[in-house]
């Protein structure tokens, strides 16, 4: 399986994808990151520890806050925009945290996520919130959000420091649909604000500059990519809206064009496998590959961060040698500037071979491809040739004339003129240029006649002779006077395409000045003239002041006490707050009368009455439904049933025969009762524990089991074992073995054996498998012995060596200790001769130290066949036995095999 991040190096991981191999620029992908803040996140520890942010503590909120603070710090350059599930808050004192309120999806949950309960509005597209939008640069907010220092739990604005909490359920459908809103540019369908339209990151494709570059295959050039990071399964709504939101968002329309956003779900603290977390990763986009996860399953923040960090690390595109665009930036190869260039493969003389830089088979760089080879080096003759490759011609030699001219000055062929005729061509035809012809003069290489480069310009044509055509981008502003490029204005880009200026597209202009600490019209100053609004009230007289991005009232003095009347009487911007409740009360606002009392509190400006019942008809549940003073009384159960007043329920009388019960009842005190655990599956902890369901709860299996002395339960069985080397193996050194549940000297530690023996007692013996004894005689550890019965002894009986006769084998029924065998010569245990042998010869098995092919056939003696792979309990082994070290299991796989290995060292025997 794939896709399931442990214990690795993080920082490295981060670290190698931070700083490309290639030159150019590389394509950074756009990916905004959901953060589950329902309330499981805050209730389940990791089981790892808290985390390594300062302040943190171990919930699985804090690792994934800690992570991606870790990734924010660490990349330099990135586009990732964050968002959560909705919350709301009235708390004002975040210095003890934040009590949040997300979607209450209680009553859809209990029926089944199906049914009138379950609205449109529970996995609507106003269930997201965007915190942080995709821009460049958004790293310190990425951090703010992260970074356990909340300032506010009610403010959004990033310089109040607000922080990430969780309260509510989960609702990734919702979420999912408002993230496509966010991508198109749009707020939430019923108006809600899923990011404010004047904040970095709004509106993300459109301002994309690459928006309209596509690939031929109809994708868009740069990746976006959505991150599902959640601990549980969908609760807001039933599972197949959760994967339509995930399989719509790759088909994204934005004005004329269609955009792929895959969706990459992260299982945190979820069992690989997982049923939920596969299906968003499919309908994302991923394929489904048999025997393969899809999703991605992580346990604490490092294995979040390098899940997020490979998430990044495959999407950005860098360009490679390929003849393609492979960034998106309109050239072909740029990075490559040699391609094409002429090159020579080292050489001197008429070993020199010729050719051009090309691509290398993996597209990451250039290699010279040699089109015109030299030849074998040979003694140098009097040829005015380098015949020998030392970049010397004719050296050692006495030559009067060299007979070939060649451009020095001089007249090498000695007829009387010198450097006559020679030429060679230069220059390349690619593009604009054209090749030439270079003459030589008084020993001098011309200039090139042919066409040579020129700086590139906007025309349809490539005239600096490199391979692509214009292939220019520059700034652009339709704004008169040019873009100030400073604040939040940024100019657009243009992009040269056959010759012609495109049109300026992603240009950011001023805006009306806001109180947000941001520079919105671009004067260089910030939050100007912002403040000075009129906000008296009967308070005071005061104006609005703009301080680090927020309006205030200033000026107002202080009232009387609050009291119920929807007004601020005491004069700190809050209406009726802090009002105490005004005692209980007996009827509804509707006047109908209730059950169980509720209490007056301030509504608007009034005392009204909240919570309570009303009286509903009775049902079978040992409550008073319908307040008449009677408990369940009435017929209210089915024809046949009974309302128990122990269990609380309308049940039949159970049945005779095998099944007393229907499927999902059980039988108690008479009645088929509902079974709680029924269809409940419990999986191992993520720390391998068992678990158990207890009541309808699953629950660590070993806190309901009760060990006597010197066992000790074992989470991975849930079961009581041996509190010694017999459970535990590791407890025994390298040259120790563990017998009888002690560990005791191995003889065989640091006895090195040849390839086809093995060692017994300190010993070195060689197999039994392929020696064939004379008749009368036995093979015992690799050596041919007479035989005291004379003949092997038929089915389950042994050979008694003092009488010399088969008898049954006495060891049958005796049961030894791990580590022990029982010698059918005594009757005993002892010391099993075959602990921690290694056989030499695939399928050999050994049996009371000696070791062999296990014999076939009906007269066989039995040679136990189960002693193939022993380990330390008992037995001979084909490598080192396992423990709890191993896995939790390898233990269960040891245990099972451990009680096979007692009944076969009891029936052990030579014939």
């Amino acid at each position: 399986m794939r896709r399931v991040f442990g214990g690795l190096a993080t920082f490295a991981a981060v670290a190698a994808i931070a700083t490309p191999a290639l030159a150019g620029e590389p394509l950074k992908p756009y990916v905004f990151l959901v953060v589950d803040t329902s309330g499981s996140m805050i209730d389940n520890a990791t089981g790892f520890g808290p985390p390594s942010c300062p302040g943190s503590v171990d919930t699985r909120l804090d690792h994934a806050k800690c992570a991606i603070a870790g990734i924010a710090n660490s990349y330099g350059d990135m586009v990732v925009g964050l968002g959560r599930f909705r919350e709301s808050s009235t708390d004002t004192n975040p210095a003890n945290g934040c009590s949040m309120n997300g979607v209450d999806c209680t009553d859809c949950w209990n029926a089944g996520l199906t049914g009138p309960s379950c609205t449109a509005a529970l996995f609507s597209d106003a269930r997201l919130e965007v915190l942080v939008g995709m821009f460049d640069g958004n790293n310190s907010d990425l951090v703010r959000w992260n970074d356990f220092t909340a300032g506010t739990c009610t403010s959004n604005n990033v310089a109040n420091n607000p922080d990430i909490y969780a309260g509510g359920w989960t609702p990734i459908a919702g979420s999912l649909n408002g993230t496509k809103r966010y991508w198109q540019g749009l707020q939430a369908s019923d108006g809600t604000t899923l990011l404010a339209s004047g904040q970095p990151g709004f509106d993300p494709i459109r301002n994309d500059p690459l928006r309209n570059v596509f690939l031929p295959s109809g994708r868009q050039c740069r990746p976006y990519i959505v991150i599902s990071l959640t601990d549980g399964e969908e609760s807001c709504t039933q599972f197949s809206n959760t994967t339509a939101a995930a399989a719509s968002l790759l088909t994204t329309a934005v004005d004329t064009r269609t955009y792929r956003i895959e969706t990459k779900a992260i299982g945190f603290g979820v069992s690989p496998g997982n049923s939920s977390i596969e299906g968003i990763a499919h309908a994302g986009g991923a394929t489904d590959v048999a025997g393969v996860n899809e999703g991605i399953y992580v346990q604490n923040e490092e294995q979040l961060q390098l899940a997020i960090s490979s998430i990044l690390a495959e999407a950005v595109k860098f360009e490679q040698c390929n003849n393609l665009d492979d960034d998106c930036d309109t050239l072909i190869d740029e990075d490559f500037p040699n391609r094409g260039a002429a090159c020579d493969n080292g050489l001197f003389g008429i070993c020199r071979g010729t050719g051009t830089y090309g691509c290398t088979p993996t597209g990451a760089g250039t290699q010279c491809n040699i089109t015109s080879p030299g030849q074998s080096p040979r003694t140098e003759t009097c040829n005015a040739l380098d015949d020998d490759c030392d970049n010397r011609i004719d050296e050692g030699l006495s030559c009067s004339c060299t007979g070939v001219e060649i451009c020095n000055n001089a007249d090498d062929d000695c007829d009387g003129r010198i450097d006559e005729s020679l030429s060679r061509g230069c220059g390349t035809d690619v593009g604009e240029c054209s090749v030439g012809t270079q003459v030589c003069t008084a020993g001098a290489w011309g200039a090139c006649s042919g066409v040579g480069p020129t700086a590139e310009s906007c025309n349809n044509r490539d005239d600096d002779c490199d391979g692509v055509i214009d292939g220019l981008v520059r700034d652009c502003s339709a704004l008169p006077g040019g873009n100030p490029d400073t604040g939040i204005c940024r100019p657009g880009v243009q992009t040269c395409t056959t010759g012609a200026w495109g049109g300026c597209v992603g240009e950011i202009g001023p805006a009306t000045e806001a109180c947000d600490t941001l520079d919105n019209d671009c004067d260089t100053r910030t939050d100007e003239g912002t403040g000075g609004a009129d906000c008296s009230s009967s308070c005071g007289v005061g104006q609005t002041v703009c301080t680090a991005g927020v309006l205030t009232c200033e000026g107002t003095t202080g009232g009387g006490p609050e009291v119920c009347n929807d007004f601020d009487d005491d004069c700190d911007g809050r209406v009726d707050e802090s009002v105490p409740d005004n005692g209980p009360c007996t009827m509804a606002p509707d006047g109908q009368p209730l059950c169980m009392p509720g209490v007056f509190r301030c509504v608007g400006g009034t005392y009204v009455c909240q919570g309570g019942e009303p009286p509903v008809p009775e049902q079978c549940d040992c409550d008073d439904n319908d307040c008449d003073g009677q408990t369940d009384e009435g017929s209210l159960c089915g024809p046949g049933a009974t309302c128990s007043q122990i269990h609380c329920q309308c049940a039949l009388p159970c049945a005779s025969g095998e099944f007393p019960c229907p499927e999902g009842r059980v039988c108690t005190d008479g009645l088929c009762i509902l079974d709680p655990c029924f269809g409940v599956t419990c999986d191992p902890l993520p720390n391998g524990d068992r678990t158990v369901c207890d009541a309808g709860t699953c629950v660590r299996a070993c806190d309901s089991v009760s060990c006597g002395a010197g066992q000790v339960c074992v989470g991975a069985l849930g079961e009581c074992r041996p509190d010694n080397c017999t459970t535990f193996p590791d407890r025994c050194a390298a040259d120790e073995r563990c017998v009888a549940g002690v560990c005791v000297d191995d003889p065989c530690a640091g006895v090195t054996c040849g390839a086809q023996e093995y060692c017994q007692g300190g010993q070195c013996y060689g197999s039994c498998t392929g020696v064939v004894c004379p008749t009368g005689q036995r093979c015992d550890r690799g050596t041919c012995e007479p035989d005291p019965c004379g003949a092997p002894c038929p089915g389950t009986r042994v050979c008694d060596e003092d009488a010399g006769m088969c008898i049954e084998n006495p060891c049958q029924d005796i049961t030894c200790q791990p580590g022990e065998a029982c010698d059918p010569q005594t009757a005993q245990c002892g010391p099993d001769p075959c602990l921690g042998v290694v056989c030499p010869r695939d399928g050999d098995v050994c049996s009371l130290g000696t070791c062999a092919a296990p014999p076939a056939g009906p007269d066989a003696r039995p040679y136990d066949e189960d002693r193939v792979t022993t380990g330390g309990g008992g037995g001979c082994q084909s490598g080192p036995g396992g423990g709890l070290g191993a896995g939790a299991l390898a233990l269960a796989v040891a245990a099972g095999m451990l009680r096979r290995r007692r009944a076969v060292a009891a029936r052990g025997g030579r014939s």
